[in-house]
């Protein structure tokens, strides 16, 4: 049978499929039409349509799709009534009658808005959950219902794609960086702040979308640098008022809570306050608020980024793990006070004013217990390092924001935004660690670190903005200039001994003073003209000049003079860095009918020069030169379709910390130092995202891919002693001991993906979400010399079912599943793969009278791991309460934490050096008695419209 044959047979087939389905489509009554909005013509897809037959009541329904267009088919002979609905719109009733297999065409149905409040109209349609509208996925609030104490956190956990884990709001597979309400920043750039403290019950709309620099904004050439954001819309009857909560709860070991927000809304003057105290792990700030704990390299690693997990991730200074501060009721014990001041308002009509105030002071204590397997050179040997650690850290933060927009007329503008940041912090560790082979102890260390550490962090951002005549015409200067420091002390008591030699033992007993500076001074200017209609050219300069110093001194302590007077010059040193970086790039910018594309190629030229003082003269100087091109492409598929390919090149120069060659001896059996050898890495990154929503299915679909791969990755090089030496400085390198030194190697790749599908289950009245992700990390390290490749492979599913049957029953169930392969090419024999799942189920009941019963349980189980760490345990919290007063705003009710008593901590981390799993001592079980109380109170739209008609006549009397 030949290829011509088959490719007849194989036609003739479709045509006959083809020609069956039409025949099919004959052969029953159908209606069509389109609906579109009375004022503009515009589609009004989502929308709902009923053929209802006079005579028996038989329905058949349907959605209008992205044009607006909708068919009913398979409908019977008799009379119709046609009934078309949408939120926010009059419903239209039109009639048809059908027989003889007819095609009945309702033509265009255009709905006139309706002007009822929202509060007369009853919803009896199922609302789209989401809409794309462009690049901007929309989801409407009133497709997820909640419960009516419920905060903005609880309902975007419903929305497919959205994702909260760790601290951290994921939206389409990546970090949401920035919320706005209704356009205006709100507690910074702290998407976490802003969920936790806005009521449910005042959003109209959630929308994501990847928002453009200023600079794009105002010349409207798009230049790629985009930051994922969250806009909050809230409904327009909602917008003057007064709203939050306060609350109190005290239960046995002494647990407590009390805090409460207030949100006072009037047009556009929003003021906002948060108020929060607890010792039991509730801890609502960013991870700027941990500069003291983790901005330091006093105990930290000092080599490439970390792999799988985010390296150990253990502060400076004896503080915790960054995820002991984001992670609700995990990763030790913290005591937390917080206050926090929102601010916008528009003073006048030209100046825009948005700012915030945080304090935070929060106490952690954590006792830890780590177990590491060291990746080598031999299939025949096993290195492991065990640690058990208990720390104690004191954080104090403030953090201030500011932005003032100003327009100086029609086509000038200037935006300042400065940002400032004290921290005080105050750390003690204690800590025991022993290294060993599969069956033989090599040596031990105890040691006592304490510290205190004041860091400060400033940036100002200063933009101008000028349009011309001619349109698409713009010119802007952007100018920014940051300062950190970090200044402290710190004390160090340690004591290690040889199990080979027991003759081999070293006690060190120091001080140490850390001052680093650093400043950076950047200018971007940016000219943008038109070519034609559709396309446009930029040509841009960027300089910058970043200085930083650092000045470390180490005494040890004299026996004779009984002081720390003895300055040891081999862990002391004064080094200074200097960057620059001349950057002039060209873009072009085209949009076409469904497309739109960016091209900018940038060259650059950048110096990296060192200079090291203390404890003996030295100095280096290198010259860098790199072409770095950019693209981004985005195709309109459709109204609800969207496709985005982006391309990108960056430079990354070495931090001071990576670059000053001084010994960090607080582990003494994990010695760190840096390297001024270091030369700016280079990375590539390609990524792709994809999303569609069904409007007649009301599902919502979206995939991301990305691939990067850098040259000149900054990883680590360990080196292991094999006898007992001593280095530079009277450090003891005893045989088993690690020294890590940060270097330059190529081979870096990080491939990711990331599909989520979410689609109503009618038959529940519920909403189900899919996810798939799928990860790749390949990481290069040096072992002894030798060159390892760490390949970490993660693959990752995710099911949600969230309730939307009414906001007195509301119920989430949740699991994400992954399994982690992880590969060496050094050491086979260190292979490894593990299993992670995490599944929870939240229920909340309102029953009569005001009765109301939350629970939560949460499985997690961990396979794969070391002996001591793979466990198998449940979480199970619940509460029992009573509505009060009149709307039922109180609500006095007992809460139960941890029920079991199963609760733990278990992360695990992956470099390429090393493998360690990390427990931690967690909260345990309490009752506590709580009393909370909502506050509400909205103005009525038609009172708003009297006041802001009084408003636009005082203005116009000059009051």
């Amino acid at each position: 049978m030949n290829q011509s044959f088959i490719a007849t047979l194989t036609l003739v087939f479709v045509v006959f499929l083809l020609t069956t389905n039409t025949q099919l489509i004959a052969q029953s009554n159908s209606i069509t039409g389109r609906v579109a909005d009375l004022s503009d013509g515009k589609a009004l897809p989502g929308a709902h349509i009923s053929a209802i037959r006079t005579s028996d009541q038989f329905q058949r329904d349907a959605v209008s799709d992205e044009r607006g267009f909708f068919w009913i088919k398979e409908l019977p002979d008799g009379d119709y009534r046609v009934e078309i609905t949408f939120l926010g719109y009059r419903t239209m009733n039109r009639t048809a009658s059908l027989g003889g297999n007819r095609i009945f065409p309702l033509q265009t149905l255009a709905l006139q808005s309706s002007s009822v409040e929202l509060d007369q109209v009853e919803v009896t349609e199922q609302v789209l959950p989401a809409v794309q509208n462009g690049d901007t996925t929309q989801y409407n609030a009133n497709a997820f219902k909640t419960n009516p104490d419920a905060n903005a956190e609880d309902l975007v956990r419903k929305m497919p794609g959205v994702v909260l884990q760790n601290g951290q709001v994921q939206a389409q597979g990546e970090n949401v960086q920035e919320v706005l309400v209704d356009g205006k920043p709100f507690f910074g750039n702290d998407p976490a702040a802003a969920l936790k403290n806005l009521p449910a019950e005042i959003i109209d709309k959630i929308e994501i979308f990847d928002q453009q620099s200023e600079q794009s904004q105002f010349s409207g050439f798009n230049d790629g640098e985009t930051t994922k954001t969250m806009n909050i819309v809230t409904k327009k009857d909602m917008r003057n008022g007064q709203f939050g909560k306060v609350f109190g709860g005290y239960g046995t070991d002494e647990r407590y809570q009390a805090g409460g927000n207030i949100n006072l809304f009037n047009g556009d003057s929003r003021t906002s306050i948060i108020l929060q105290s607890n010792n039991i792990n509730t801890q609502n700030f960013a991870t700027e608020d941990l500069l003291g704990v983790v901005g330091s390299q006093g105990r930290g690693r000092r080599g490439g980024r970390g792999g799988q997990g985010g390296g150990r991730g253990r502060g400076s200074f004896g503080g915790g793990s960054v995820n002991d501060f984001l992670v609700n009721n995990q990763s030790g014990i913290t005591q937390t006070h917080a206050l926090g001041l929102n601010y916008t308002d528009n003073w006048g009509e030209k100046l825009e004013v948005a700012g915030s105030y945080f304090f935070n002071w929060n106490e952690n204590t954590a006792d830890q217990l780590l177990n590491q397997e060291l990746i080598n050179d031999r299939n025949d040997f096993q290195q492991f390092y065990d640690e058990t650690t208990l720390s104690s850290s004191t954080n104090r933060n403030h953090r201030f924001n500011l932005r003032l927009d100003y327009d100086i007329n029609d086509k000038a503008s200037i935006l300042l935004r400065p940002r400032l940041s004290i921290q005080q912090n105050e750390g003690a560790e204690q800590t025991i660690g022993e290294t060993f082979t599969t069956d033989t102890p090599i040596n031990n260390s105890f040691y006592d670190f304490n510290s205190e550490l004041t860091g400060i962090n400033f940036s100002n951002t200063l933009l101008y903005r000028q349009r011309f005549e001619k349109r698409g015409r713009s010119f802007s200067v952007r100018v920014t200039t940051q300062y950190n420091e970090n200044s402290g002390d710190s004390e160090l008591f340690s004591a290690t001994s040889s199990r080979f030699d027991p003759t081999f033992t070293d006690t060190t007993d120091q001080i140490n003073t850390l001052l680093t500076e650093g400043w950076t001074h950047r200018a971007r200017v940016i000219y943008t003209e038109p070519l034609a209609r559709r396309s446009m050219l930029q040509f841009s300069y960027d300089a910058s000049l970043q200085q930083n110093n650092s000045d470390q001194e180490t005494f040890d302590f004299s026996s004779d003079s009984g002081t720390y007077s003895d300055l040891n010059t081999g862990l002391s040193n004064i080094f200074d860095s200097e960057y620059r970086t001349h950057q002039a790039g060209l873009g072009y910018v085209y949009r076409g009918k469904g497309y739109f594309l960016t091209t900018r190629v940038n060259a650059q030229w950048a110096s990296l020069d060192n200079e090291q003082q203390f404890p003996f003269a030295d100095a280096s100087n290198r010259s860098f030169f790199d072409v770095l091109p950019f693209a981004m492409f985005r195709y309109r598929v459709s109204k609800s379709e969207n496709l985005r390919i982006f391309y990108r090149t960056n430079t990354d120069v070495p931090s001071i910390n990576q670059l000053q060659s001084v010994i960090d001896n607080s582990n003494p059996l994990q010695l760190s130092t840096g390297n001024p050898n270091l030369r700016q890495s280079y990375q590539h990154r390609l990524f792709l995202r994809y999303s569609k929503t069904n409007t007649t299915n009301a599902s919502v679909f979206y995939t991301l891919l990305s691939a990067s791969t850098t040259n000149n990755y900054i990883a680590n090089s360990t080196t292991i002693a094999k006898e007992n030496t001593i280095l530079d400085g009277d450090v003891a390198f005893q045989r088993g001991a690690q020294l890590i030194e940060p270097v330059n190697l190529d081979g870096y790749w990080n491939l990711r993906s990331f599909i989520t599908y979410g689609l109503p289950v009618k038959a529940i009245k519920s909403n189900l979400n899919f996810n798939l992700s799928g990860n790749y990390v390949r990481q290069p390290g040096l072992i002894d010399q030798e060159l390892n490749y760490s390949n970490n492979a993660t693959y990752g599913l995710g099911v949600v079912l969230s309730s939307n049957i009414s906001q007195n029953v509301d119920f989430t169930i949740s699991s994400t599943s992954s399994y982690n392969t992880v590969t060496n090419t050094l050491n086979t024999d260190q292979n490894t793969n593990y299993f992670n799942q995490v599944s929870e189920a939240q229920l909340t009941l309102i029953f009569k009278g005001g009765w109301v019963v939350r629970t939560n349980l949460t499985n997690q189980l961990f396979s794969g791991f070391s002996e001591t760490v793979d466990q198998n345990f449940w979480l199970w919290n619940a509460s029992v309460g009573k509505k009060l007063f009149k709307n039922q705003r109180g609500e006095l009710n007992i809460s139960m934490f941890d029920i079991l008593r199963q609760n733990t901590s278990i992360q695990r981390n992956i470099t390429e050096t090393y493998i360690e799993d990390i427990q931690t001592e967690v909260l345990q079980q309490y009752f506590m008695l709580n009393f909370v109380y909502q506050l509400r109170h909205f103005g009525t739209p038609k009172k708003r419209e009297k006041e802001e008609e009084r408003d636009r006549w005082r203005r116009r009397m000059g009051w």
